[in-house]
């Protein structure tokens, strides 16, 4: 099951967590797995290199884990990580074996 933990200070997201596998399917064929990480990319993608907001990515590839944390407080990188959530929570609905979306 992929989890996806997202953190706040006050009313502003300030990072996220996204671990695991979905286990929907076979590795190459896992069409849950494919859209979870292709928007968690997405989302540091945007953050980092369209925004250029001062953020801290972990990546361990083995255990399936990526972490992003804002470094100082933005707007932007607060309604980009909801919107990333809200999109998790929409795939958890019809995936609720495989994704859970905690805060």
């Amino acid at each position: 099951m992929v989890t996806a933990s997202f953190f706040r200070r006050g009313a502003e997201y300030t990072g996220f967590k996204v671990q695991g596998h979905a286990g929907y399917a076979p590795a190459g064929q896992d069409i849950v797995c494919a859209a979870v990480s292709a928007m968690t990319m997405l989302t540091v993608n945007l953050i980092e290199n369209a925004f250029g907001i001062k953020s801290s990515v972990t990546v361990d590839e083995k255990k399936g884990i990526i972490q992003l944390s804002v470094k100082e407080a933005s707007p932007t990188a607060s309604n980009i990580i909801g919107a990333f959530k809200q999109e998790l929570v929409a795939l958890s609905v019809d995936y609720p074996q495989n994704i859970l979306v905690k805060e």
